[in-house]
């Protein structure tokens, strides 16, 4: 006897998903991590492939005589001082706040997580040592030490990197420790112990693939954090400077003009929030599908 629709639709309803997918069914209910999302691959598209079709003259280029047109049909979103289009230059922005935001996490993640585990694997001294010093790092606010790691390595985008970057490192510290305590007492690993498996080989073969899910919503979320902060030493004039189009810097130039000309910061400003409130909401998204409490 073959099964009815309706039979067939609730066993397809119930049935096993992989861990992933079920990861993928809860994240693509909640509307706000989609829509962020979506936001973030048409950001990732434009950055990735904004070199083959837009003229670099539209970016950097100077015409003096459409100097600070207010927009239109023909400039979107106006023109700057230079006369050069503040569409194209916010466009071209999103390469340099994407590729500091995610080369910055990736400087703390490579260097807090791998700590984290450590302290939170072999707790005692160990453990002590490591959260006293990140203890200090947290006690000295992000930027602020954004600013001091840049003012001593001088301002480039390598150096921009490397202080946002160094500035996160305290969060992914915490959050791997955490994530370790919960697993370090787990069977699977007290077997690769009897096994005879080195401390080194059960941190990042048995114990960090298990600690994944908090790492991972965290490194969303720097990630937005990193852009805001990058944003920031640019606009304090510490970060990438004219005429690149970062977009702390397109906030820098337009705050001269901001009482006549106020599309100038608006814009670019606007940039920022959108980018950051994606991160946000698909890290949001994330938290709440791989929390193991919130499964039904």
């Amino acid at each position: 006897m073959e099964p009815n629709q309706k039979t067939v639709s609730v066993a397809k309803k119930y049935r096993k998903r992989s861990a992933f997918g079920e990861i993928w069914h809860r994240l693509r209910k909640n509307k706000g991590a989609m829509i962020g999302g979506i936001l973030l691959l048409i950001l990732f598209a434009v950055a990735l492939t904004i070199d083959f079709w837009l003229d670099q003259e539209l970016v950097i280029g100077q015409n003096l005589r459409a100097r600070l047109k207010a927009p239109s049909a023909a400039h979107w979103f106006g023109t700057d001082e230079m006369g050069r289009d503040l569409f194209w230059r916010v466009l071209y922005g999103s390469r340099y706040s994407l590729a500091i935001g995610f080369v910055a996490v990736f400087v703390s993640f490579i260097v807090g997580v791998p700590l984290g585990a450590v302290a939170g694997y072999f707790g005692g001294a160990v453990e002590t040592v490591i959260m006293r010093i990140t203890d200090i790092f947290s006690a000295v606010p992000a930027i602020l030490m954004a600013v001091v790691v840049v003012s001593v390595l001088g301002s480039s985008t390598i150096n921009l990197m490397i202080a946002v970057g160094v500035s996160s490192i305290p969060g992914f510290v915490r959050v791997t420790r955490a994530a370790v305590l919960t697993v370090r007492n787990e069977e699977y690993v007290e077997a690769a112990k009897a096994l005879g498996k080195s401390n080194l080989y059960i941190i990042f073969v048995h114990v960090l693939p298990n600690c994944l899910s908090p790492i991972i919503v965290q490194t969303t979320l720097r990630v937005a954090s990193a852009i805001v902060s990058a944003s920031s030493l640019s606009f304090l004039g510490l970060g990438i400077k004219p005429p690149a189009p970062e977009w702390g810097a397109l906030l820098t130039a337009g705050r001269n003009y901001i009482l006549g000309y106020s599309y100038l910061t608006f814009f670019p400003g606007l940039a920022i929030m959108i980018t950051v409130l994606a991160f946000n909401l698909l890290g949001d998204g994330l938290r709440d599908a791989m929390d193991p409490k919130l499964k039904r």
